[in-house]
């Protein structure tokens, strides 16, 4: 059986173009700084976006960083001001390695959402990135506005023999989904042989097909994952992952929660294939909404940019007034 923590070794670790946008994410670059933590780390804050509502957003990896998620999140920037940042010894935010944990991602949000001057934030999360948001959650319960998890990890360990079997017709279904026929033909369409010796150049190509292919239901948009193979820390991220908890359940906190909270998935996340899991207990949680977005992936905005923009969106917001 694949580990969570394998899987999440497939999540992005390089950013994803917008499909049809010119517009550059920098013509709404609000500012950038370095926020001081603890252990002497420094993390590269980013404010994009003009919107009246802060949202704070939380990448995946761990050890990854920010910028994959700029195309998904650039429709919004009109209606949301975004803070993004890089987590403790991520790409741009220096820090020793051995420190990145969980509760000192945890500690660092709470560092950041007190620099800006929040007494509430509305969040929102990608991969594995939610497991950061639900435990920041859990800590700091009143200072967590909207909160929006998307391609979220399932917010509890498998505790029946049920949710052991949805958890390997999951990895079973991803391991098909890995090895479907459309990942082949994209290779053949670049020239590319399945396996062997090519030359830098194209072994890149061909890693860039199979992590879209992961990670995307439409393969053929391989060329919008720019940014190579080095945007990511794996020894920040083994570092992180080795203090996760063995078991945990974060259901109470997410169904107690008195703001919005949208669990947004493609159909095809490796983290949950099909979102049996998340169909499952949120089911008997009338207060959790959950978008299931059809024939997209884990970087679901990639396949389903404008139903993802409308998703994320409708989550964000506070039409339905404040906080109950």
């Amino acid at each position: 059986m694949l580990h969570l923590r394998g899987l999440l070794s497939l999540v992005p670790l390089v950013a994803a173009a917008a499909p049809g946008s010119a517009q550059s994410v920098d013509d709404r670059l609000e500012d950038e700084w370095y926020l001081p933590v603890a252990g002497g780390c420094r993390l590269y804050v980013r404010e994009l976006g003009r919107g009246a509502d802060t949202v704070g957003v939380l990448h995946g990896g761990f050890g990854a960083d920010h910028s994959y998620l700029l195309p998904g999140f650039r429709p919004l920037f009109d209606r949301y001001h975004f803070v993004f940042y890089d987590q403790r010894a991520s790409l741009r935010s220096p820090c020793p390695d051995s420190t990145a944990s969980v509760a000192a991602h945890a500690e660092d949000l709470e560092q950041l959402r007190i620099a800006l001057g929040l007494s509430r934030m509305k969040l929102a999360a990608h991969s594995m990135g939610t497991f950061l948001a639900m435990t920041y959650l859990e800590r700091h319960p009143d200072r967590v506005a909207n909160l929006a998890l998307l391609g979220a990890i399932p917010p509890h360990t498998p505790t029946t023999g049920e949710d052991s079997a949805l958890v390997s017709a999951s990895q079973e279904a991803f391991t098909k989904f890995r090895q479907r026929p459309e990942i082949a033909a994209a290779k053949a369409k670049e020239g590319l042989p399945l396996t062997g010796d090519v030359s830098p150049k194209l072994a890149t190509r061909r890693w860039r097909i199979d992590f879209t292919g992961a990670n995307v239901f439409h393969v053929d948009r391989w060329k919008q994952m720019v940014g190579g193979q080095v945007f990511y820390n794996p020894r920040a991220g083994s570092a992180a992952s080795r203090t996760m908890p063995k078991s945990y359940d974060f259901r109470p906190v997410l169904t107690g929660h008195r703001c919005k909270v949208a669990v947004i998935l493609g159909d095809h996340d490796l983290v949950d294939m099909g979102a049996a899991r998340h169909r499952r207990w949120i089911a008997s949680a009338p207060s959790v909404t959950l978008v299931i977005i059809r024939d997209a992936g884990h970087n679901l905005w990639m396949d389903s940019p404008q139903e993802f923009t409308k998703a994320l969106g409708r989550a964000l917001s506070s039409d339905a007034g404040p906080c109950r």
